[in-house]
C-alpha cells in the first residue's frame, strides 16, 4: 500500500495529512506558528520552527 504525505506550511498554521492511494486520510494534525520581521515590509520564518511544527503536526 502506498501511502502519501501532504504539508502545508500556511501564515499561521502548519497542516500535515498522511492519505492511502484511495485518498482515505489515515492522520492528520497540525501546530500554531509565528512568522518573524526582517523590515517593516519583510516578514519570514526561521527553518528550525518550520522543522519543529512539522514535527509537532
Amino acid at each position: 500500500m502506498k501511502t502519501y504525505l501532504g504539508i502545508e506550511l500556511g501564515s499561521t498554521r502548519i497542516k500535515a495529512v498522511v492519505a492511502d492511494e484511495s485518498g482515505r486520510v489515515l492522520a492528520s494534525g497540525s501546530t500554531a506558528w509565528e512568522n518573524k520581521a526582517l523590515s517593516e515590509t519583510i516578514w519570514t520564518y526561521d527553518l528550525a520552527d518550520a522543522r519543529k511544527g512539522l514535527a509537532a503536526a
